[in-house]
Order: structure tokens, then sequence, then C-alpha cells
């Protein structure tokens, strides 16, 4: 794949998703993952790996807000 640049148009193509970190609010985020800096349970995996924090906001919205990203992600391979 594309890696950070399939990674970036999958994030920037999301309208509902927020782009950030949450101490267990209410909203939707994203936010890219880069397991090789973890210091622990290191094993394969195939990236790009993007975190989902599934908030509050209509899942029909949400499942249209990923596909969006899905599809940005697929063009830009």
């Amino acid at each position: 794949g594309g890696g950070q640049k399939v990674q970036h148009a999958f994030l920037d193509a999301l309208k509902i998703f927020g782009l950030g970190y949450s101490w267990g609010g209410y909203e939707s985020l994203a936010v890219p993952v880069h397991l090789g800096d973890r210091t622990i349970a290191k094993g394969s995996y195939a990236g790009p790996l993007i975190r989902l924090q599934i908030g509050l906001e209509d899942v029909e919205d949400l499942k249209a807000d990923i596909a969006r990203g899905l599809a940005a992600a697929a063009a830009a391979e």
C-alpha cells in the first residue's frame, strides 16, 4: 500500500470524525497509529493503521464517514 499517503487520505476525507485524542469524550475521533513505536507486545502487522474512537453520533452517519475515508484511501494507493 501507500503507507502514510493512504493514511493521510483516509483521515483528510473524514467529515464527522475529529482528529485527536480524548479521555472519554462523546465525539468520534480518529488518530494515526504507529505500532513500530511500541516497546511491548510488538507483533507483525500491515499498515497503515488508524485508531477510531466511536462517539454518540448517528451510526449510519459514522458508517458513511468511514466509507468516505476508505474510498479516499483506495484512491490514494
